[in-house]
Parts: C-alpha cells; structure tokens; sequence
C-alpha cells in the first residue's frame, strides 16, 4: 500500500507515541504536518525525523493546544499548507494532578484532553473529506474503563481529583470519537480511537516531584516501550486492512470493547451537544 503523497496530521509529535508514529509514516513516505508545543522540541525531532526517515516533507507547527485561540490558529495554518488530509492523528494530552484552569477558563485536563480533539478535528474537517478514504485516529485509553460522566460537573470544577479527570477526558475521546463516526457515515472519512498501552514515555512528568517518582516506578515495573505503545497508531494510520473501518476502539491493533458507559448513544450525544456549546 503505497503512502507517497499522503498527508498525515499528528499533534503531539517532538515526544514518545506521537514521534514514534511520526517517524514511522515519515519512512512509509507520508507527508507529515507535526504539532509541538515546545520550540527548542520541535526543532531537534524535525531535524531527527527528515534525516532517519530519509524524507524531507516534515513541516512542524508550534501550538499549545490547551488554548482554543490556538488551535483555531493551528488549523488555519495546516489548511493554508495542505489542500488535502489523509490522515489526522490526535495525540497530544497529558494528565494533571492539579487543577489549573486555562486563559479561556476550562479545566487544563478537559480543554487539552478533549476539547482540543474536538474542535481540531471539526475545524479540518473539509480538508479531510476532500481526501477519499480519509481517517480520523484518537488516541484514547483503557483508564477510561472504571469512569463515567457526571453532565453536571464535566470539567471537575467541583471537587477535582487528577486522575479521575484523566480517566474522563480519555472517555471523552471513545465517546467522541463514536458520535463523529456515526455523523460522517457515507462520506468516504472513517473515525476510530485507541488504547496505546501503558507506554514508558515522559506522560505525567509535568506533575510534581512525588507523583512523578511514582510513575517512573510504576512505568519500570510495568510500561511497554515506546516502539511497542506506536504500533496501534500506526496500525490505524495507515494499515490496508481498517479500511472503511470506523466506529471501534483498538488496542494491540485489534478492535476491542470499550466501557458500557462510552456506549450510551443518548450521553454521546449529549457529550457533542455540550462541547459545542463551550466552544461556541
């Protein structure tokens, strides 16, 4: 399956999954539009990415995209590159222990986790669908597995806990990602989303001291490498065989059940209706 001129989409890209996947489709030759929030990150792994890979159409844009402003700036400037996108890969999140709120005033978790894919994704969407068999790919996770959605209390502005929160957004994502699969059925554009695996990557590190010695240990004990925690993402971008697939959560490149929460098509409805709303 060839993917020269292909254009692929990966937010999160100058660290773990996301440069791992990005430097995979790099040498499958795919076109790549790299998201990276820190400067000094993107310059080295676009650098490292074009040489290792052998291919120079890597262009990095620097966003934050916890801020909405941004990502509507991020996806101005990806349409002004690209006429077409074959593949979006929403990648970037991160897990905060604290609550923090960001300029615009939703909860740093919720904003980063969820409301980035969502209006990322809705603001490319017609370069998307210009692209026959187009897709969609959010990296999602099993912690969504033991949670569910208080509508009252959806960004946790009463009694925040971080890894509730976590648990949340990455629910968030299966449930999103199941509403747009249903919404854009027979337009040629497939949607699915993932569990990557409890990956050894710098996830969580942006805590501080005594939560991130107990992520390291955790992931010394029991994290799969990088190389390892890639391959779903990989697999979904670009394999021959989920063509046409849409709608399922995935982990070790295989469908797989998600939560009987993530599955209420009422509550994913409601979650969609909310989001706009937030986002205006």
């Amino acid at each position: 399956m060839s993917h020269q001129g292909k254009v692929c989409i990966i937010t999160g890209a100058t660290d773990g999954i996301g440069k791992e996947v990005a430097l995979n489709l790099a040498k499958m030759g795919f076109t790549l539009g790299l998201v990276g929030r820190n400067a000094k990150k993107i310059s080295a792994t676009e650098s490292e990415i074009k040489a290792t890979a052998d291919n120079e159409n890597i262009t990095f844009f620097n966003a934050d995209l916890s801020s909405m402003d941004q990502v509507r700036q991020l996806a101005l400037e990806i349409q002004a590159k690209y006429n077409r996108i074959d593949v979006l890969l929403n990648n970037a999140g991160a897990y905060f222990t604290d609550y923090g709120k960001t300029d615009e005033g939703f909860e740093n978790t919720f904003a980063l986790n969820h409301l980035s894919y969502f209006l990322f994704t809705d603001l490319l969407l017609d370069t998307i669908k210009v692209s026959p068999q187009s897709r969609i790919v959010n990296v999602a996770s099993n912690a969504h597995l033991n949670t569910n959605l208080d509508f009252e209390n959806l960004q946790g502005f009463n009694g925040y806990k971080g890894w509730p929160a976590y648990c949340k957004s990455k629910l968030c994502n299966v449930m999103f990602t199941y509403e747009l699969a249903r919404r854009l059925e027979g337009s040629g554009t497939t949607a699915n989303c993932l569990h990557p695996g409890f990956v050894h990557t710098n996830f969580g590190n942006n805590n501080k001291t005594s939560v991130r010695m107990s992520l390291t240990a955790a992931k010394a004990l029991g994290a799969i490498n990088v190389k390892k925690g890639a391959q779903t993402s990989i697999y979904l971008a670009s394999s021959a065989e989920v063509d046409g697939v849409s709608g399922q959560y995935f982990s070790k490149c295989r469908p797989k059940t998600s939560s009987p929460q993530s599955q209420v098509l009422v509550d994913q409805q409601r979650l969609w209706s909310i989001t706009e709303q937030l986002l205006n």
